[in-house]
């Protein structure tokens, strides 16, 4: 997978982490499973589920909503995310 596929497909990449939190916090952000070198985690940020689903589908990666992301599990992911993709993402 590429620089930009990664950055396309986890929308939490030009958010801060207590920016991440306060979207998480309030079930606006969904976590995806991608059919990418071997299914990988990624997030959409969204006002529901139907919208996620519709962002995910128009990615045309093979991704497939998963559900709302908890809280907690936010810090992991985000981890597991930098180290996979780099700390570095494509906003400016």
């Amino acid at each position: 997978m590429n620089d930009e596929a990664a950055d396309i497909c986890d929308e939490l990449t030009c958010f801060s982490d207590a920016q991440a939190a306060l979207l998480t916090s309030r079930s606006l952000v969904y976590l995806t499973d991608l059919k990418l070198d071997g299914g990988r985690r990624g997030t959409i940020v969204a006002a529901s589920y139907a919208d996620a689903q519709s962002v995910a589908r128009a990615r045309g990666r093979g991704e497939r909503v998963i559900g709302r992301m908890a809280h907690g599990f936010l810090h992991g992911l985000r981890r597991r995310l930098r180290r996979v993709y780099g700390s570095e993402g494509a906003c400016a």
